[in-house]
Parts: C-alpha cells; sequence; structure tokens
C-alpha cells in the first residue's frame, strides 16, 4: 500500500508539468537541453542558499525567516543569470533553428523572437526539480514505515508532525502542482523585465510582481507547517491565477481572453473533448485505412477483344 500510494503522489504532483513538457518541449532537442539547463541554475541557487544558510545559523538563533527571503532572492537571481546567459547564446540558438535557411539540427523549432516559449520551458525545469526537492523526502517515508522529520527536530520541535494526518500526502502533492507551475509564471515576468529594462522605465514591475509574489507564497506555506492548509491552498491556488493572467496579459492577451480561455478550459473538460477528440481521430483513420483505391479506369473507348489498352489516367 505504501509503494502505491507514494507512486499516485508523484504522478498527480508532476501530471500538470508531465502535460507541459509533453505538449511544448518533448519534441525538440534544444528545449529539452534548456529544460533540464533551467533545472541546473535552480540547484545553483539551492546550493548557495544552503551556504549561507549554515554560515548565518551558526550565530543567529533563528534563521528561518531570513535563510527564506535569502534563497527567495537568489532564485530570482538565477532566473537574470540565465536569461543573461541564453542572450548571450541566443545567437548561435537562432543560428542552428532560424527558418528558412539551411539548419545544422533539423527537426529543430525555431527559437527566433521565441522569448516567452523559452521562459515557459526554462521555468518549467526549475519548477520541476524545485517540486521534486520538496517532495521527495516525503514520499519516500511514505513508500515505506518511518516518520517524517529528523528525530532530533521531533524531539525539540513544537509542531505535531502528524498535524495534518491522513492528508499529508495530498498537501504535499498540492503543494507540488503549485510550486512547479508558479515557477513558470515567475520566469515569464522576470524575464520580461530583462528584456525590456532598457527601452520601458516601468519594465520592472513585472520583476517586482514574481518577486512579490514568490515571498507571499513562500511565507504562506511557512503557515502549513502549523496547520493551516485549509486557509493557505486556496490562498495560492488564487494567487496562481493572477499570476497566469498577468503572464497572459504579458504575452499580448487580454484579461477577458484568459477568463474566455478558462471557461472553454472547463466546458471541455467536463464534455471530455479530449477523448472525444482522440475517438474521432481513430475513427477517420480507420475510415481511410479501409477504403479501398479506386481503379484506374482506361480511356479512349472499349479495347477490342485480344487487343490491351496501356491508356489509363493521370
Amino acid at each position: 500500500m505504501g509503494y502505491l500510494l507514494t507512486i499516485t503522489c508523484y504522478i498527480a504532483s508532476f501530471s500538470p508539468s508531465i502535460a507541459l513538457f509533453y505538449s511544448f518541449i518533448a519534441h525538440d532537442p534544444v528545449r529539452i537541453i534548456l529544460f533540464f539547463l533551467g533545472a541546473f541554475f535552480w540547484l545553483v541557487s539551492l546550493l548557495i542558499s544552503s551556504l549561507a544558510w549554515f554560515g548565518l545559523s551558526s550565530f543567529l538563533p533563528n534563521t528561518f525567516l531570513i535563510s527564506l527571503t535569502f534563497c527567495i532572492i537568489v532564485q530570482e537571481f538565477a532566473r537574470v543569470a540565465y536569461f543573461a546567459l541564453l542572450k548571450k547564446a541566443q545567437k548561435g540558438l537562432n543560428k542552428i533553428t532560424r527558418q528558412g535557411q539551411i539548419s545544422v539540427a533539423p527537426g529543430v523549432s525555431d527559437l527566433h523572437n521565441a522569448r516567452h516559449m523559452l521562459a515557459l520551458v526554462c521555468g518549467l525545469g526549475m519548477g520541476v526539480i524545485s517540486a521534486l526537492f520538496y517532495t521527495m523526502n516525503a514520499f519516500a517515508v511514505f513508500s515505506g514505515p518511518g516518520t517524517i522529520g529528523l528525530p532530533l527536530a521531533l524531539e525539540t520541535g513544537e509542531i505535531d508532525p502528524n498535524r495534518a494526518g491522513k492528508y499529508l500526502p495530498l498537501c504535499y502533492t498540492l503543494s507540488a502542482i503549485l510550486l512547479s507551475l508558479f515557477h513558470v509564471t515567475w520566469t515569464i515576468m522576470v524575464w520580461d523585465t530583462c528584456h525590456k529594462i532598457d527601452r520601458i522605465p516601468s519594465a520592472f514591475v513585472p520583476a517586482a510582481a514574481a518577486l512579490i509574489s514568490h515571498l507571499l507564497v513562500a511565507f504562506l506555506s511557512s503557515l502549513n507547517s502549523r496547520g493551516f492548509y485549509i486557509v493557505v491552498f486556496p490562498v495560492q491556488f488564487l494567487i496562481l491565477l493572477i499570476c497566469i493572467a498577468y503572464c497572459n496579459v504579458i504575452m499580448g492577451g487580454t484579461i477577458s481572453s484568459f477568463i474566455n480561455g478558462i471557461g472553454q478550459s472547463i466546458t471541455d473538460g467536463i464534455t471530455f473533448k479530449g477523448i472525444r477528440t482522440l475517438i474521432e481521430e481513430r475513427k477517420m483513420r480507420t475510415q481511410r485505412q479501409s477504403v479501398p483505391d479506386e481503379p484506374m479506369t482506361e480511356r479512349g473507348g472499349t479495347a477490342t477483344e485480344g487487343e490491351e489498352t496501356n491508356t489509363v489516367d493521370a
């Protein structure tokens, strides 16, 4: 039962990320590389934050809030550094992907002027590795007997490790889903600022919104340790919707188009449009395969007995 629960939690936690990966990344080798490079940048930011926490904890009694704030700031700087790296490599990327020219990587999608798509790809890489590090220790405990948390922390801490009871796997799963999607929106916002900062004075607004929302989501997540799951998750989901709507505006959409898109998605989900589309496509393929080839008819009149006519439809 433990392994079944763990596998189910992993599938549910990363199902939105898998869907995005399959739709936008899996078919393109360059995007796959950028996806994993985004995960690497997040790991570097985690390493720097861990070193800072280790140094601060040696002379400060309570470094949780300071370390958390520093970690978030380092993550946002990692996004900026990733953008600067891709900006320098953009000339080479365009060379191997530009349409209308001979490409050294056939089958690679065009990356010229694909800023928002690159932000989605790289942000998803950061989000997936972040959600994986957030959940893997807890999910490993779910797979077998054990108690979440270090023994010393359980003895000296004031927080009940069983505060969520049987809903603890669900809480970790929801947190992983939100975290992976948040990183996509934060990357789009920060990269929009990096792209426009030299030309538009107000271009800092998206980056400021990303930093503020990141801090707010992180501090809300810290309330989970006190059992406020019912309040935290709806608020975080609302913040995610606001971030997605803002990213839609950044990419040229409007609030009304965003609302209409949500309504259409809900309708498609209720009516199982995706499943119906797959069934209809399968039926069409079956019908095309079952239709016999049309016979080639002869031209030039009826052939006499013993004679062959070699003229057929062109």
